[in-house]
């Protein structure tokens, strides 16, 4: 079963370069988030809520500006595809009966 969905999953999803409206999207997005969490920390009252939230806001922030940036080190590394093999009846798994 799970075979078949990796299948699935590994003919639909296209393994090129990112392409620019993705950048655009997920970068955007991580800034949203970096400047709504900065905004929330504005409404706490404890020091260490407040420096908390503005060390998480500033990493969705940094993390955003390097989405934008197309950041080497946000790329992932293509493995080579390895040919699946079919099970075989010779597993425990699949015998049927005793």
């Amino acid at each position: 079963m799970i075979g078949k969905l990796s299948a699935w999953y590994r003919d639909n999803v296209s393994e090129a370069a990112d392409c620019f409206a993705c950048r655009l999207i997920s970068g955007f997005g991580m800034l949203g988030i970096g400047a709504f969490i900065l905004a929330q920390a504005k409404r706490r009252r404890s020091p260490l809520e407040i420096y908390t939230m503005k060390s998480i806001a500033a990493v969705a922030g940094v993390l955003g500006v390097a989405r934008l940036a197309d950041a080497n080190f946000l790329k992932a590394t293509a493995e080579p595809v390895h040919k699946q093999t079919k099970p075989t009846g010779d597993h425990p798994f699949f015998r049927r009966g005793s």
